[in-house]
């Protein structure tokens, strides 16, 4: 596995994928992420309390600290949840995973076959981050993904085309609120979070989020008593015959007589405690009979006056609890009623701390590395800072700086880097704000400040990395995204359309409707050059490899043909709308232009 190549307590203020790309591979144990939900509007942030003077000064001084601008206003944050192709995608990452991950490409494709073009780009924003996600969990590791039912279901088919199907877990359903009035439907109070492994040997500490039965449950699992106190019997075989010793009579006991063989407990919960409080070194023996000897002499196996079995008994006093199930009623979220005791930051997107921990418990142990890419509220951070976990963040927004300071400064923390920005008067008269607090050591770093890696991607990953790209403001906006120097897909049309005219490339067809309008909605952009026509060596989506073509050509050429190729298809099979191949647009003069109107896009964006 590999090593964590960023400190402990590091927030990136960057795009994500970037950061992730810069991680070393196997680094992270446990990753919490509470993205956008895809829900096609615009939410708000109004911090409480309001952003101070200071404050806001602070996070302008840090971003040109790192060399960029910080776009974010003193008031109200606004969190985009919009989607489109143009905006959100960088055209590389498309064509990269549909090489490299044709699974990951069909669920994109479904999606949008399925929902519409803004569903589709935003599965496909995050198909990019959660493979880099996958790149950096350890083996041993795990992932819980918060969602909503605007993208649950498209989640949950990437999910498994990601991390495969068989490291699925649970699909908790989380209730985030008592009651809500929806017009004309069932009252939407729910979330999920779709929680998956990178392996068969992950952690689960479910006893560490186990509930405490009450007196009554008690009563009833445990109906018998003796001198150690209140038990019951439970079985001491499973289904099945076995060869060897665990399925040998033992006392007069012939289990495979029965279809059945011995299943004793030896690593589990109640092996600890009867190692820990009976039968000192019972973790140690081997055999099969020599643990039921053992079991048997020190009283802990009931042998019934009526029936054929033994039975195990299982005292009260080693109890763990109700184990935790996939539908959590409490806590719930915050709504105008419920602002738990002060946790509430202004966020509508904030999740209660309690939530975050019992899952941070339940998948990782103290000293582990809890990663959160989408940190605008920074409740995976404190969550493991509370429990004793290393952890690393990210978000776009200087903004997330501040609200780091803030929810550690309420949880029993000082940031190194935290100043006087953050009086004790701006916080309130919480009970213990006077004391002084334990400090911890932070670090802030910014896009310029990326971590340099000591490991290589393994294949297929290194074809996502050429192709960086970001949102423009993925859980709170602020400086807007490149697009690595590549003119987008809608200027390359506007561009191509008034060089050389409405038409297609491909046959020469000028799309008119009945009045002779333009209905330019039928010409589309493509590649010149497709990916798979040639390997993947030459086609990309830079303006030199870019054409217009009618929906039906571009229908025919797909991703198999080149458009030289297209070209002498429909001069074979009549479908040319000029005389020649040689009267269509021409491919030198069009290549000449595209070098002219990268380097002018250059030198406009100081690339």
């Amino acid at each position: 596995m590999g090593k964590l190549n960023v400190a402990n307590r590091t927030l990136a203020v960057m795009d994500n994928l970037a950061f992730l790309r810069r991680l070393n591979n196997e680094c992270i144990d446990l990753i919490a992420i509470d993205p956008p939900f895809a829900a096609n509007e615009t939410f708000t942030g109004n911090p409480r309390p309001p952003i101070s003077d200071a404050e806001y000064a602070e996070e302008i001084a840090l971003a040109q600290a790192h060399g960029v601008e910080h776009n974010e206003g003193q008031g109200l944050t606004r969190v985009h949840d919009i989607w489109s192709w143009d905006e959100d995608v960088h055209p590389a990452w498309k064509m990269s995973i549909e090489d490299d991950y044709p699974e990951v490409f069909a669920v994109i494709q479904a999606v949008e076959a399925c929902a519409s073009e803004n569903e589709a780009a935003y599965i496909a924003f995050m198909a990019a981050r959660l493979l880099e996600c996958r790149r950096v969990l350890k083996p041993t590791g795990s992932i819980y993904l918060h969602c909503d039912s605007h993208a649950n279901s498209y989640l949950r088919m990437l999910m498994d085309a990601v991390f495969e199907a068989g490291n699925f877990r649970s699909q908790i359903t989380w209730r985030r609120a008592i009651a809500h009035n929806d017009a004309r439907r069932y009252g939407n109070i729910t979330d999920t979070l779709l929680y998956y492994v990178n392996g068969s040997r992950f952690t689960w500490n479910g006893v560490a989020v186990s509930e405490p039965k009450t007196a009554e449950q008690l009563a009833t699992a445990y109906p018998s008593r003796d001198e150690r106190g209140a038990y019951r019997t439970s079985d001491l075989t499973g289904a099945g015959t076995r060869e060897g010793e665990s399925g040998q009579a033992w006392r007069g006991y012939d289990v495979n007589a029965r279809g059945r063989h011995w299943a004793l407990p030896r690593d589990s919960s109640y092996a600890l405690w009867i190692a820990s409080n009976i039968i000192p070194g019972y973790l140690q023996i081997g055999g099969v009979h020599d643990r039921l000897d053992a079991l048997d002499a020190h009283g802990l196996i009931h042998h019934p006056n009526r029936g054929v079995w033994p039975g195990l008994k299982r005292y009260a006093e080693a109890d763990t609890g109700n184990p935790p199930q996939n539908l959590v009623l409490d806590p719930t979220g915050f709504t105008n009623y419920s602002t738990s005791g002060g946790e509430y930051s202004g966020y509508s997107t904030q999740k209660p701390l309690e939530l975050y921990e019992r899952i941070i418990n339940a998948s990782s142990n103290p000293g582990d590395v809890v990663l959160d890419i989408f940190a605008g509220c920074a409740t995976t951070a404190v969550a493991a800072e509370r429990l004793g976990r290393q952890w690393v963040a990210c978000d776009m927004a200087y903004r997330a700086w501040t609200m780091l300071k803030r929810r550690f400064y309420l949880s029993g923390y000082a940031l190194s880097d935290m100043t006087d920005s953050t009086p004790k008067a701006l916080l309130g008269s919480q009970e213990g704000i006077d004391q002084v607090l334990p400090e911890a050591s932070s670090k802030t770093i910014g896009p310029n400040d990326l971590p340099d890696r000591d490991d290589e991607d393994p294949a297929p990953h290194h074809a996502l990395r050429s192709a960086v790209g970001g949102r423009r403001g993925a859980r709170q906006s602020t400086q807007s995204s490149s697009w690595s120097g590549r003119i987008s897909k809608d200027q390359a049309k506007r561009l191509l359309m008034d060089k050389f005219g409405p038409q297609c490339w491909g046959c020469g067809y000028e799309p008119r409707r009945p009045n002779g309008s333009l209905d330019e909605t039928l010409l589309e952009v493509d590649h010149i050059r497709a990916r798979k026509a040639t390997q993947g060596t030459h086609g990309n989506d830079e303006l030199y490899n870019l054409a217009l073509l009618h929906r039906t050509c571009n229908g025919i050429k797909r991703n198999r043909m080149t458009l030289e190729e297209l070209r002498n298809h429909n001069a074979m099979h009549g479908l040319l709308y000029v005389e020649k191949v040689s009267d269509l647009v021409d491919l030198f003069e069009a290549t000449q232009f595209a070098a002219e109107q990268i380097a002018i896009h250059a030198a406009q964006y100081g690339l």
